[in-house]
């Protein structure tokens, strides 16, 4: 059975139209065997499934890809091209460090265009929590309309989309920051060890005329994976290391529990039950804040850590280093006052490559 998943940036009109005529076209035709094709439009599940390998295909655009990248997966094609993205301000802004303390205008959290957004603000040293508001919409077009007519001082758009807004709003608002270029449309990845056979044949399938949508472009095969590093740079991964608490590898989260320190997943109740660290325990971690390093924790339910002892250690994982929850848990472990924190960042991805025991 070949798992095949379509995943659908909302935000991005032709991704969204690219990946639903895709998901909407018989594979079997050309694969000529069991295929499951699953549409996805949850962004935050389609980033867990790259890294938890679910699927054997995945089609999306760029920073679900990257993701993909990270663990095991395979570029074999995108949509030829590349593109920018900038922050436009309103015109009496003059540079990013004029937008603290403002109100900006951003598509879905988990959104690509969200993601270059964030990584632009970090240049400047800033989150979104360093903005006055940020409110997160449904649609791209919505920012730019938003920051003409005041609702908004700051949004992310495609440098083209901008250029094209500013032929006929001339002066309606400032770049304040500009992205490096990046892939365009929607990428493919598979699994390393796909056969060479699936490979042919999911291009084959992705290139018909059944699924070519207007201004979106054709699939080609593709196999530099290098611009995908700056799409990963930008706001995919954990920080590499947490004040007060002591990063571990996955052999050192396991020597650790032989000497009694507590494994503890914060992942969701159906990934535990798919697959755990053997001895660990779950105390899931209710994300609802931002993935920032100034995350606002009192959005977020983590009710299960008042069941823990503060004097043993603890140490905390999740699906890896693009997985928030960990990261957050043991930063509110150790503002808790638990006495050992450790970060277990590679989660369960590098605790099955390093063949650590599991169940089930």
């Amino acid at each position: 059975m070949t798992r095949v998943m379509v995943v659908a940036d909302t935000s991005d009109e032709n991704s969204d139209l690219l990946t639903v005529a895709v998901a909407g076209t018989p594979l079997q035709r050309t694969l000529g065997g069991r295929v499951v094709v699953l549409p996805m439009r949850d962004m935050h599940d389609a980033m867990r499934a790259t890294r938890t390998g679910e699927y054997d295909v995945i089609v999306g655009p760029a920073h679900v890809a990257a993701s993909a990248l990270v663990y095991g997966y395979e570029l074999i094609g995108s949509t030829a091209g590349q593109a920018k993205f900038v922050l436009v301000g309103s015109p009496a802004l003059k540079s990013l460090a004029d937008l603290k303390g403002r109100r900006a205008y951003f598509p879905a959290q988990d959104s690509l265009r969200s993601y270059v957004a964030r990584g632009l603000l970090q240049q400047e040293g800033m989150t979104p929590r360093t903005l006055k508001q940020v409110t997160y919409g449904q649609t791209s077009g919505a920012g730019l309309i938003s920051v003409a007519g005041g609702g908004a001082e700051a949004t992310v758009a495609l440098e083209s989309e901008w250029k094209e807004w500013l032929q006929t709003h001339p002066k309606s608002g400032v770049v304040l920051a500009t992205s490096r270029d990046m892939p365009s449309g929607v990428s493919v990845v598979v699994k390393k060890d796909t056969p060479d056979n699936v490979r042919r044949a999911v291009l084959q399938w992705l290139a018909s005329p059944d699924n070519l949508v207007p201004n979106a472009g054709r699939v080609v095969s593709a196999s530099n994976a290098a611009p995908y590093e700056y799409v990963a740079s930008l706001g995919l991964f954990t920080p590499s290391d947490l004040n007060g608490v002591t990063r571990v590898s996955a052999k050192q989260a396991f020597e650790l529990s032989q000497k009694g320190a507590r494994l503890v997943d914060v992942r969701t109740d159906r990934e535990y039950a798919a697959k755990h660290a053997r001895g660990s325990i779950l105390v899931p971690y209710g994300e609802k804040s931002l993935k920032a390093l100034d995350f606002d924790s009192k959005l977020d339910s983590f009710g299960g850590l008042a069941k823990l002892d503060k004097s043993q250690p603890v140490v905390f994982f999740c699906n890896g280093a693009e997985c928030w929850k960990s990261y957050k848990a043991s930063k509110v472990a150790r503002e808790s006052g638990f006495t050992s924190v450790y970060w277990l960042r590679g989660g369960m991805p590098e605790w099955t490559t390093e063949q650590l025991p599991t169940n089930p």
